[in-house]
């Protein structure tokens, strides 16, 4: 009998699906005459009105909340139903959105056998579409969001490397492509809203998140994270008859503000900063990725200057709207309208409701916090929310476009190989050589490894936090890779990453005793697939009487950079025996590597590097990937001189320390190549292009005089030398990345652009351009110079 019902609803659902297709409009409030709001031939702004005026308070408030989404369906093989929750749910709390809807991992309970596959995609999504068209009174179809940073939390999604490796690539284009492919991705699925790029600045390597992030530096993490929304607001599908559909997925910022300056590492702890320095390092990249395309923001967990960002209007609306004139959503994050009571600043869930809603956050992220806690709020506050989240409902297509078509197993296997391809190149070009003592690349074909460590074989240990379930068919690790590329190896896995049991060494140090090469990985892991525990955020809980291998991802703050466990003591015994030793790096935050760096022959940093992590690792070894990765964050010398990042103010802020240098043992900026290049031929021009507007273009010629072809980095950074107020050693203001074949020669012409002569003044309320002497300088690094030259820049009214 259940069957049969089953059946007769995907059939009705499949019956609707075909009679909308064949209409003009859906007639959404089954009323049967076409109602503005159903008229695609109207502005958005008409349609908004008129459903708004149709709506109910309890409807209303509905539009603000996004419930928690894997709970609202079950698979039994290849069949989706809703479940008794989701019915119940929809009907209580007239909800409009849902998150996590194709979440899987632990914490959800979802698993490889009981999450949404591509294939099955379709079947949820207008299963639940259907429903709320059908069975609601005014039939708006659900938002529905996906985390996305580096690939859908999904089963059957490719996993891309994270947030900290897109940004070692300082490839805007290559991140705009991958971007792009999730995008496509959650088209196809039926997510209407993505989750990322989080753009948070991160300056202390103890934070859990660093990982998501773009690294420490405003104008990188601007730049690769502008480059992620193009790739999600440029992506697009066909429909069955090859007409690309008028659908768009809305990027959604994450975390607003200083979430990744917290003190002392701790996640969610406070911001110390301000306005000046919150204007001119942590807010930029928001500002670029609005003006590419972003329309949700996040906000974060922290306070500022005892305001919590969740009900912060300083920043929800006097900086995002007045200022920014941001038009799109402001969603809490998970519970961090709830979260108002922890920092004491609210008694009770009501009162937490009402001063975020009226500090501008517009939904609610657990459906828990707002609902039945509104009855304060104006509705002419209220409306306001709800016609940002109609307009949006609007905009990316989703009230004329609810349903999605259904794609073969052909086209699902064809789009996860396009999407591999893609992850193994943003992979390739994410890894970071540290150090090479003439060991890479290894090209002699008959050289015996041994394969040692922890990250050698671990599918979750190299994919990072916010990852769905994956197998050995959809992930290659190192040892993989090696068995492909049909490599003579012994392995042994040696240590785990946190427990201390030293009884894998002797099977480790015998297997390198036979072997002309040691290649050990080791590192870190955010995998939450062994013994971890959830609080009511999603953020793990640190159990001390556990040891699992996770040392990183949200949750997991350090008070220690060391590598965890035994891991340094099995290199320092290997080290003993002479053989040349590879270190091969799979991490999610900067470690202290002094020990490391003494110990090895060569190194490589390729923190958590996605599902083809193995395959660009050995493509790296053997020669046929010149290694091309920057550092985006800094990696300190010791703990003890955290905060750890390159363009601090320049007055005694780096001075050395009675035990040493506080200076980075590999600075922002920092990465080597298997090829050398030469610079020369510097052009500085300044140009005065309008009565508001200056900027400055550089010119030099790269040369390859090294064996190898490979990609350079042009770093450009500027100085002040003298300034109205206290401003940064140097910033980063520009780069380049150009391929540049052996013996030959590549021009790069550079631009600065207004911005980077620009200053806050006292009340940090207008810029201004700042006249004066400058510093222009090309380096390798943060901390290495290849020429450099002093510009003048004349007041500009």
């Amino acid at each position: 009998m259940k069957k049969t019902i089953i059946i007769l609803l995907l059939f009705s659902c499949a019956c609707s699906f075909a009679q909308n297709k064949s209409k003009t409009y859906i007639d959404y409030n089954k009323n049967g005459r076409m109602d503005i709001y159903e008229d695609r031939t109207q502005g958005i702004r008409n349609r908004v009105e008129d459903l708004l005026s149709q709506m109910t308070m309890e409807e209303k408030q509905g539009q603000l909340l996004m419930d928690l989404g894997w709970q609202y369906y079950q698979r039994n093989g290849n069949v989706i139903e809703l479940t008794p929750y989701a019915f119940a749910t929809i009907k209580q709390k007239n909800l409009g959105s849902l998150w996590g809807f194709f979440r899987s991992d632990p914490w959800s309970g979802k698993t490889l056998d009981s999450g949404i596959t591509p294939s099955l995609a379709a079947k949820g999504v207008n299963l639940l579409q259907k429903y709320m068209i059908d069975s609601t009174r005014l039939g708006i179809p659900m938002f529905i969001a996906e985390e996305c940073m580096h690939g859908v939390m999904q089963v059957g999604s490719v996993v891309f490397p994270s947030g900290i490796a897109q940004a070692a690539t300082w490839n805007e284009e290559l991140i705009e492509t991958m971007a792009e492919d999730i995008g496509t991705f959650s088209l196809k699925e039926g997510i209407n809203i993505c989750f990322g790029p989080m753009v948070d600045i991160s300056r202390d390597a103890r934070w859990s998140r660093v990982e998501e992030t773009f690294g420490e530096d405003t104008y990188l993490s601007s730049a690769i994270g502008k480059s992620f929304v193009k790739g999600l607001v440029n992506s697009s599908i066909k429909d069955k008859k090859n007409v690309v559909q008028q659908k768009s997925v809305l990027p959604t910022l994450k975390h607003f503000a200083a979430y990744g300056i917290s003190e002392g590492g701790h996640n969610g702890g406070s911001a110390h900063i301000g306005r000046r320095e919150l204007k001119a390092e942590i807010l930029p990249p928001f500002k670029a990725c609005i003006d590419a395309g972003a329309r949700l923001v996040m906000s974060s967990y922290n306070e500022i200057d005892g305001v919590p960002c969740t009900m912060n209007e300083y920043l929800l609306n006097d900086v995002l709207r007045k200022d920014w004139g941001f038009s799109g959503i402001v969603i809490s994050d998970l519970h961090s309208i709830g979260g108002l009571r922890s920092h004491g600043v609210a008694k009770d869930l009501r009162q937490a409701a009402e001063k975020s809603i009226n500090a501008g956050v517009d939904l609610d992220l657990s459906a828990t916090d707002f609902y039945n806690n509104l009855d304060g709020v104006s509705e002419q506050r209220i409306n306001e929310a709800v016609k940002r989240i109609l307009y949006q409902k609007f905009a990316c297509g989703l009230m004329d476009n609810p349903y999605v078509d259904t794609y073969s197993e052909k086209q699902v296997k064809e789009d996860f190989e396009r999407s591999l391809n893609i992850a193994q190149m943003v992979a390739s070009e994410s890894i970071v050589l540290l150090k090479n003592d003439k060991l890479l690349p290894l090209t002699d074909k008959t050289i015996r490894y041994a394969l040692i460590g922890p990250n050698s074989n671990n599918i979750y240990n190299q994919l990072g936090d916010y990852t769905g379930p994956n197998s050995d068919k959809t992930v290659t690790t190192i040892k993989q890779a090696f068995e492909q590329e049909k490599l003579n190896f012994l392995y042994a896995k040696g240590c785990d990453i946190r427990d201390t049991n030293r009884s894998g060494f002797n099977e480790a140090i015998n297997i390198a005793k036979q072997s002309d090469v040691i290649v050990l990985c080791i590192g870190g892991s955010s995998s939450r697939y062994e013994n971890v525990e959830y609080k009511q955020t999603g953020e793990a809980k640190i159990n001390k009487d556990v040891i699992a291998d996770i040392t990183s991802g949200e949750g997991f703050d350090r008070s220690s950079l060391l590598l965890a466990g035994v891991q340094q003591e099995l290199l320092k015994e290997l080290r003993k025996l002479g053989k040349p030793i590879v270190v091969v790096l799979v991490n999610g935050r900067p470690l202290v590597l002094n020990e490391v760096k003494e110990n090895c022959d060569a190194l490589l940093e390729c923190f958590y590097m996605g599902a083809k992590g193995g395959t660009a690792v050995i493509k790296t070894l053997i020669g046929e990937n010149n290694p091309s990765g920057r550092l985006p964050i800094s990696f300190p010398l010791s703990v003890g001189a955290l905060p750890c990042y390159y363009n601090t103010k320049r007055a005694a802020n780096r001075n050395d320390y009675l035990e040493g240098s506080s200076k980075a043992l590999y600075p922002f900026g920092f990465g080597l190549s298997y090829t050398n290049f030469v610079y020369s031929d510097f052009d500085v021009k300044v140009h005065n292009n309008a009565t508001d507007s200056v900027s400055v273009s550089l010119k030099c010629k790269v040369t390859n005089t090294g064996d190898y072809d490979g990609q350079e980095v042009v770093e450009v950074y500027i100085k002040k030398l003298y300034s109205t107020y206290a401003t940064n050693e140097i910033n980063l203001r520009a780069f380049g990345k150009k391929m540049i074949n052996k013996d030959k020669s590549e021009t790069f012409t550079i631009n600065i652009d207004t911005d980077a002569f620009k200053e806050w003044n006292a009340s940090a309320d207008e810029q201004f351009i700042s006249s004066g002497e400058y510093e222009v300088s090309v380096r390798k690094n943060a901390d290495e110079v290849l020429f450099s030259t002093i510009i003048e820049i004349q007041s500009v009214k």
